[in-house]
């Protein structure tokens, strides 16, 4: 009977090791390691119940560890381990916007909104009026996982050049309602209903909206782009990455060969997740959009953002331009470089609303 529970501690162990490997990835080791180990230790009792009527000296009897690793490291990899991270990445983070209001960026006044989705959820945020310059607005769009204040620096830039801003919380985030965060693949029409949303006021002038889309919201802009494309005319995008295969910059190396390997796998298990299939590649997107001012910028200090950059620069038409700030991380340049960031961003907007 001891023998018997050799395989499943052993098993209960490697389980464990593919649930730290993976707890990495989704930011929960301890629960991913408790996971593991006892889906290891149940896997190996199975195995042992299953291998129970053979010999102990069957040459698959003895071999039956060394089966069963060789099968559960592929599983953890390339199935339960991106599987477990588009699942964590994809749940809900419902809060109250507490303690901030756009009258602490410097407006003057603002209204509370509540805008309907074509699926019947709602969304919340703020809208803010123009002041000094007639008929503009920005919408404001923060990154993955976060909610309307993640966009507050860049609100305030625009409410003290007298610009109007609309910011809101992306769909299962902060006040909006929703269950799951879908990676930008099913918020793009949100963005379109936001804009309809918009254009009732009769203060705004449809022809001067411009998007703000940080990390993930500038994916959602370019989605929303992609299924309307005559209702943007200025994209600023700041932090956007990869969205298919497609967009990754070519392999250098082994590990980079074997990330792009994982991240397929990830964009699969999300399909599987959401139950429908991804939006078109960015690389697909980008060259529709002639008609679209864009910018789009990348953190020098992020080796990966900088290089799909390089990629996108060879395929955008002659109304975009690429900005690589050295010095900055991802969506770093109001940090390092707040002025120049700040001056070029409401230069870009007045340029493009003065054609």
């Amino acid at each position: 009977m001891k023998q018997k529970l050799h395989f499943p501690i052993f098993n209960a162990l490697v389980g464990s090791i593919f649930g730290a490997l993976i707890g990495y990835y989704i930011f929960r080791p301890g629960i991913s390691v408790l996971v593991g180990l006892i889906t290891g230790l149940v896997l190996g009792a199975g195995a042992e119940l299953l291998f129970s009527h053979l010999n102990a000296e069957h040459w698959l009897y003895r071999r039956r560890v060394l089966l069963f690793v060789l099968l559960e490291i592929p599983l953890a990899m390339l199935i339960f381990g991106p599987y477990a991270y588009v699942y964590t990445n994809s749940l809900p983070n419902h809060h109250s916007i507490c303690c901030e209001t756009p009258l602490d960026y410097g407006a003057a006044e603002y209204e509370k909104i509540h805008i309907q989705t074509a699926d019947g959820l709602m969304l919340s945020g703020w809208y803010v009026p123009p002041q000094e310059i007639t008929g503009a607005v920005i919408v404001l769009l923060h990154g993955a996982h976060g909610d309307r204040t993640g966009t507050a620096w860049h609100a305030r830039q625009f409410i003290q050049a007298g610009y109007g801003v609309l910011l809101y919380d992306q769909r299962a985030l902060g006040e909006s309602d929703g269950e799951v965060v879908a990676m930008g693949w099913v918020e793009g029409p949100d963005l379109l209903a936001v804009l309809d949303g918009l254009e009732s006021h009769p203060e705004v002038d449809s022809t001067k909206i411009g998007i703000v889309g940080l990390s993930g919201g500038g994916h959602i802009a370019l989605n929303a782009a992609h299924l309307a494309p005559e209702r943007f005319h200025a994209m600023w995008l700041d932090g956007i990455q990869a969205q298919q295969i497609a967009d990754f910059p070519q392999a250098e190396n082994l590990g980079e060969k074997f990330a792009t390997v994982i991240n397929a796998m990830i964009l699969k298990m999300a399909q599987v997740h959401f139950r429908r299939s991804a939006p078109p590649s960015f690389v697909e997107i980008l060259p529709e959009f002639n008609h679209i001012k864009m910018v789009i910028i990348a953190g020098g200090l992020d080796d990966f953002e900088s290089r799909v950059s390089q990629k996108y620069a060879a395929i955008v038409g002659p109304n975009a331009e690429i900005w690589h700030i050295d010095n900055a991380w991802h969506v770093g340049g109001p940090v390092v470089v707040p002025e120049e960031y700040s001056q070029r961003m409401l230069d870009f907007f007045e340029i493009a609303f003065s054609r």
